[in-house]
This record gives structure tokens, sequence and C-alpha cells, in this order.
């Protein structure tokens, strides 16, 4: 877990420093940081949506395989998926931004536990001859996040760390990572204080992100009760997760669960699942009605000419596709030309 945290610690961790330059408050400028993620996350949000979309498309043939194969559930299985790759549909398309989102959590709780790394920036070097001062001086530094009791020692005593350099010193007491009063490195645990509204405002936020998308797919709202839990499963995790890791990761989801909020209504404006697939749906109605207006004319046609099959009406492409193969073949026949007489839909344009 270690490795992964620190994998994706320092790429964030620049990110983070960036931010922190412009504001120089670590609340502020995990806003930024949180802004500027989302923003790249954006192409796959939109993918995302419009997988979404296709869902809604493609449920009622989903439906119908469910009720066909309702005691054959490794056949539905296969007609599903193989439904998904004639459709072009990928379960991805609808997982993938959830799933980015774990490494970028792995990766800001590297920079909130390491600040004196991805923020000041410290070396190696200096970072040890700080932890040795802190051992000579009986200091004591936790396991998990030895930099956070590093910092909080240089600032409330620099004098005892006076042979690291003033620069350094100046460097970790500018460093301000505290914001209306709650320490974003503090872990809010199960306590009755001021920190618990972190895990409780991430709940919430989490259960209005999720209200917000569920109102606008139909899929969802006819699911059954496991995807409905759902709604109410992720907040309760969230609330549950916040309250193991810093204030400063809870801020983060806070914070990311309002811009996927708003997010999801600006989406839903533009490429709204419900009214696509309603409108898809009376489009292919439409489609099945006039071919079957055609088959009915290709019937009627096909008995005023004494050609009338056994099988279902024909429709006038079909018609004029038999056409136009008999005709070729006649002339092969009488010329000798034995050319393929199939006809494609090209042939039938011209």
């Amino acid at each position: 877990m270690r490795l992964i945290m620190e994998i994706f610690g320092y790429p964030l961790g620049y990110i983070m420093w960036a931010m922190y330059q412009l504001v120089h408050n670590y609340a502020l400028a995990l806003v930024l940081f949180t802004v500027a993620t989302k923003l790249l996350l954006l192409p796959l949000s939109i993918k995302q949506q419009k997988g979404t979309i296709k869902l809604q498309i493609i449920q009622p043939q989903i439906q119908e395989l469910q009720n066909k194969y309702k005691n054959n559930p490794q056949k539905l299985n296969e007609e599903v998926q193989a439904l998904y790759q004639r459709e072009n549909y990928s379960m991805m398309s609808g997982c993938l931004p959830m799933l980015i989102q774990f490494p970028i959590l792995f990766g800001l709780i590297d920079v909130i536990y390491r600040p004196l790394t991805h923020i000041t920036h410290l070396s190696a070097e200096v970072l040890t001859q700080i932890q040795n001062i802190c051992t000579a001086n009986a200091i004591s530094l936790g396991s998990y996040a030895p930099q956070i009791d590093m910092l909080k020692a240089i600032q409330s005593s620099p004098e005892l760390f006076a042979e690291v350099g003033a620069d350094v010193i100046e460097k970790v007491n500018s460093l301000n990572m505290v914001c209306f009063g709650l320490d974003m490195t503090v872990t809010p645990g199960f306590g009755l204080n001021l920190l618990v509204l972190v895990p409780l405002l991430s709940g919430a936020t989490a259960f209005l992100m999720s209200w917000i998308t569920m109102r606008n797919s139909p899929a969802s709202q006819s699911a059954g009760g496991s995807t409905k839990m759902m709604m109410y499963m992720m907040p309760l995790m969230s609330v549950w997760f916040t309250t193991l890791v810093p204030v400063g990761v809870g801020l983060y989801w806070i914070i990311s669960n309002l811009v996927a909020s708003v997010q999801a209504v600006v989406l839903n404006k533009f490429w709204n699942p419900r009214e696509i697939a309603e409108k898809m749906k009376a489009e292919r109605e439409a489609r099945e009605e006039q071919e079957r207006k055609e088959r009915i004319e290709a019937k009627k046609l096909a008995k005023e000419r004494g050609e009338e099959k056994s099988e279902k009406a024909l429709t006038q492409k079909e018609i004029n596709r038999q056409k136009l193969a008999a005709a070729r073949k006649r002339n092969a026949e009488k010329y000798g030309d034995y050319e393929d007489i199939e006809v494609s839909d090209e042939d039938l344009k011209g």
C-alpha cells in the first residue's frame, strides 16, 4: 500500500505544490487541486454519460433477453455480451471514472502525510537530519506519518532545529495546513468533535451525487433493490472511509462530490439519458412501423404479380435486390459472363 501511495503521490504532489504556490493555504490548494483533477477527468465523464445513454437505448433489448432466458443464466450472459458487442457498449465506460478516483485518493493521502517532501520539497538528507534531531530530543514520530510530527515539532520549537538552516525552518513555518480551525493532517476518528463534520458532509455530498445521477437514469429508477441500495451504501462507505484518513482527504472527497454533482447537472442538460433514450425509442418505433408498411406493400405487389411467397413478405428493397440479381443471372447465362451476381446496397443505389 505504501508503494502505491508513493507512486501516485509524487505526480499529484507537484500539482498540489503548484496550487499551494498560488494561494499559500493547504485547504484552498486542495480546492484548486480537486477542480483541476475533475477538469482532467472531464473527457472520461463525458464518455461515461454517453455510455449511460447507450445503456438506456439498449435497455428494452436487455429486458427482452432477460425474459427469454430467465431460466438459463449462462445463455442470458452470452446474449447480453453479444448485444453489448453489437452496440459497441462497454461496461468499463461507466466504471473507469470511479476507478481512477482510488489512485488519486491514495496519492493524496501520501501528499498529506508527507508535506515536507511534496510541498516544501526538502531533500532526503535534510529530512534525515530533522529526524535525528527529533530522536535526540525525545520527540516521538509516528511510524505511518512521521513528517506530520516533524512539521509540528519544528513549528512549535524552531530553536531545536537551528542546524538545518534558517531557510528550511522558514519554509516549514510558512506551511499553513489549517483552515476554518481544522488541521488538514488530523484524522477525525469516531469522536464527537468538530472534525466529525467532515465525514458527515462527505456522506451527505455522496448521497447528493448519487441522487442526481439516478434521477436522470430510467434504468436505475426501474432497477432492483440492489441498485437502489447502492445509493445509500456509498454515502455510508464515504462516512466510514473519511473517519480513517486525514481531514484533507475528507475535504477533497466533499469538494469532489460537489463538483461531480454540478458536472452531472450540466452533462444531463446537454446529454440527458432519459430524453435521448425516449427520442431513440420513438425513432426506432417509427422505423419499425415504416418497415411494416413496406412489407405490406411488398406483399400486395407480389400478390398482384403472382409472385407471392409463403414466407414473410419482402420489403421493396429486397424485391429490387432480387430483380437485379435475376437480371444479372440472365445476362451471365446469355453471354457466358459468370461474374458474381450478388447485389450490394451500393448497386441498389445506382
